[in-house]
């Protein structure tokens, strides 16, 4: 029973500490600069860039590194660096200088998601790696639906720089319960731990060749980027058509994002009952699906249906996004050599994070020339179209997963020898 192993159980304990921290930081950060500093809306828009570049720069080495170092030590230095920067930023005279802290401890995070994934994948047996995957998704969206809400609570009551202090708390409490396990890479039995390791041009050029050689992986990831790219057209722009929609309602956001969060904790909680994902397409594309009909409802939507039939969309964004998130993740983990598990994620990670940097921009632009209803109405379709696509395609979209994973292993293992 995954209850039952210790390793893991300390590992989903750190990681759920860092992740409510996260989110107390999310809103001390928005507060900071959009309530204190005031600042215009340009300076407000590289916040995103703050956080997704270093991802983009540093992901790809992220992932080689953690297949090649103690990746419960990796996690504590990182954690121990990000305590730091999170207490520097209390002392930035300038928003200028805010984000320049916020960009390096972005990157130092960047590391911590490969060398986790890793992590997780020695550490759980196979049969259980959907329920770890489900259980983290559920700790992901516990820590989205409470983080708000009380980290709003502290900052109206306290401070923001409160909720900056509990952040950096949070990865000093996940460092110390790591402390306790950081030996078990001693213990676990790893068939490639004898051999030399590659020099890291050599790695990472391995990485790639398994990434592209991979069919599911490589299909799976351009369908996550181009999926990712459309939702966060749209995502980015939540406040703008509820500001339109409901403008004597502005409550109604929070309550539509709270829902969201509700509707991904039902998904992951009963794909955690689940033993394996046997058809990528339905998962994935059916997640897609679903968020791209929840768009377009909200575009179609009229003050004068009655503002509570808007939950109805945030449902159905909610299960679709708990799909895509579990699924995706497992995917990863399940089809990727273990001995290149880091590389691959940490491409993957730095492909997809493009999207967080490109979709706000292009979405303001395309919500400027359309207007928020039929942004949303049309991006909407296109989104529903392609998980559509991708349900009625899931065999010629994803193959034979076992035997390209096969295939890719067997020639990671050539390459070796050679």
């Amino acid at each position: 029973m995954l209850k039952e192993n210790r390793t893991f159980r300390t590992l989903f304990i750190s990681y759920g500490l860092s992740t409510l921290g996260d989110w107390f930081d999310f809103i001390a950060v928005s507060i900071l600069l959009g309530f204190v500093w005031k600042v215009d809306p340009m300076t407000m828009a590289l916040l995103p860039v703050a956080y997704a570049a270093p991802s983009i720069l540093l992901g790809q080495f992220a992932g080689v590194l953690a297949d090649r170092v103690n990746k419960v030590r990796m996690i504590m230095t990182m954690n121990i660096i990000q305590a730091a920067l999170t207490l520097l930023l209390l002392a930035m005279p300038t928003p200028f200088w805010f984000l320049v802290v916020i960009a390096l401890r972005s990157g130092a995070s960047v590391f911590n998601d490969p060398a986790q994934q890793t992590l997780t994948r020695q550490i759980v047996p196979e049969n259980q790696l959907l329920q770890a995957s489900a259980l983290n998704g559920a700790v992901y969206q516990m820590g989205k639906l409470i983080g708000p809400l009380a980290g709003g609570l502290v900052a109206a009551v306290f401070a923001p720089a409160i909720c900056l202090m509990i952040n950096a708390s949070t990865f000093l409490l996940s460092t110390g319960f790591l402390f306790t396990i950081r030996k078990v890479e001693n213990t676990l039995s790893r068939p490639f731990a004898k051999e030399q390791p590659l020099p890291y041009r050599q790695a990472w050029q391995e990485g790639w060749r398994i990434f592209l050689q991979n069919r599911v992986l490589l299909f799976s990831t351009i369908f996550a980027t181009v999926t990712s790219l459309a939702i966060q057209l749209a995502d980015t722009q939540f406040p703008v058509i509820f500001r339109e929609k409901l403008p004597d309602n502005p409550e109604m956001l929070g309550f539509t994002v709270s829902v969201i969060g509700l509707g991904a904790l039902v998904t992951v909680t009963w794909l955690h009952r689940l033993k394996e994902i046997r058809s990528y397409g339905w998962v994935l594309g059916g997640g897609v699906l679903l968020i791209g009909i929840s768009f377009s409802w909200i575009g179609l939507f009229q003050p004068g249906d009655g503002m509570y039939w808007l939950l109805i969309p945030a449902i159905l964004a909610g299960l679709g996004t708990g799909l895509t998130t579990v699924g995706a993740n497992y995917l990863v983990q399940k089809e990727s050599p273990p001995q290149a598990l880091g590389r691959v994620r940490g491409i993957i990670d730095s492909l997809t994070s493009a999207t967080f940097i490109i979709a706000p921009l292009l979405g303001g632009v395309i919500m400027t020339i359309w207007g928020p209803n039929t942004a949303f109405l049309w991006v909407g379709m296109l989104i529903a179209a392609i998980g559509g696509g991708a349900v009625l395609l899931h065999r010629w979209i994803w193959g034979n997963r076992i035997k390209d994973v096969a295939v890719a292993t067997a020639t990671a293992g050539s390459e070796r020898v050679g």
